[in-house]
């Protein structure tokens, strides 16, 4: 009787502390979907005052972007728009609340090479996985909007860099994230990059 009602209480302590760590994880999860949407809203606003054409994209050197600095936004109009706010650099305070650039690689704006962008499956890239290819990706920045057509959707080992390089005569879009074990990262790239507005024509 007293390993039975051992076991018992055990099971209960399991149970309850199964239910704790879910709450945490969504508590964590809604803190930063919150603090990515505040980031997406005050780089929306920016938008809104940002004179076009102050800064021509040539002249603006990616190596002058600090990292944790907010470059631009990502919108999914596959997934109701959703709009993920990207930030310079990939460290986990970053990708607590953005998704991130990786700054060995070329911006969403500039006029050709492979852009590529991280985010945790669980957060702002838990959808990603579902794109189709066709699918349109929209890049807000500061020097304009730029519209990118999803062309592949795959899997491949975490050691596979190639997705990374640039492609000759191609702009293109990678986006980065993690399966559901983490064992493998899935891969999204998309093509295009052609200007499609200015900033006044997304000023809302």
């Amino acid at each position: 009787m007293k390993i039975r009602k051992l076991l018992f209480i055990v099971g209960i302590l399991l149970i309850i502390g199964g239910i704790g760590v879910t709450v945490w994880f969504f508590a964590q999860n809604q803190i930063s979907q919150q603090k990515m949407e505040g980031i997406t809203d005050e780089f929306m606003e920016e938008l809104a005052i940002w004179p076009d054409g102050e800064i021509v994209p040539t002249e603006f050197k990616a190596d002058e972007l600090l990292v944790g600095s907010t470059t631009g936004i990502l919108e999914f109009p596959k997934f109701a728009n959703q709009r993920v706010a990207i930030k310079e650099g990939t460290t986990n305070d970053i990708l607590r609340i953005a998704a991130g650039h990786m700054t060995n690689t070329e911006q969403i704006w500039d006029n050709a090479g492979t852009s590529a962008i991280a985010a945790h499956n669980d957060t702002f890239f838990k959808n990603v996985k579902d794109f189709d290819l066709g699918d349109k990706i929209l890049a807000y920045t500061r020097f304009g909007v730029f519209e990118y057509e999803v062309y592949i959707n795959k899997i491949v080992e975490p050691t596979d860099l190639s997705v990374l390089d640039d492609i000759e005569g191609q702009k293109t879009l990678t986006l980065i994230t993690c399966n559901f074990s983490g064992s493998k990262r899935v891969i999204i790239m998309a093509k295009g990059g052609e200007k499609v507005g200015e900033i006044s024509s997304i000023k809302n």
